[in-house]
């Protein structure tokens, strides 16, 4: 008899065990997954098909560590909170009540709107450009000069 699955439930358990200790304190494992079952986002498939892009956002998506996933997924939660908070366009009734707060909430969100642009051209000059130049792909594609 082999060894194999008794080790494989022992290092499942560690990795587990780690991952588990990589988040905060204050947050749980969820025993659900939220998402699988609501409307989707649009995936505005129709604008990158008319771009020569060499890859789809979706794509770079997964070209992204988990890590990294988690940052810029965890910043996009962050920066609508924020804009909840901060409650700009909503009647005046539904806004908070604490104005201090509503600025802090509108710093916030433009803090991570102004962060997460600089963060992916770093991760994706292939498909944002060098800095300061048009991508390849744009350039090739004669869409920019």
């Amino acid at each position: 008899m082999s060894n194999a699955l008794p080790r494989r439930r022992i290092i499942g358990a560690a990795l587990a065990t780690v991952a588990a200790s990589a988040l905060p304190a204050s947050a749980a494992l969820p025993t659900t997954l939220r998402g699988d079952d609501g409307d989707r986002l649009p995936d505005h498939a129709a604008l990158w098909s008319r771009l020569p892009l060499p890859f789809s956002p979706a794509e770079a998506w997964h070209r992204l560590s988990p890590a990294t996933q988690a940052e810029i997924g965890a910043a996009v939660i962050g920066m609508a909170l924020a804009e909840y908070v901060y409650g700009d366009g909503m009647a005046e009734a539904d806004q908070f009540l604490d104005d201090g707060l509503r600025s802090s909430a509108a710093d916030v969100s433009h803090d991570l709107l102004n962060a997460i642009g600089p963060r992916l051209w770093a991760l994706f000059p292939d498909l944002y450009g060098p800095d300061g130049d048009h991508p390849a792909w744009a350039l090739a594609g004669g869409l920019a000069r």
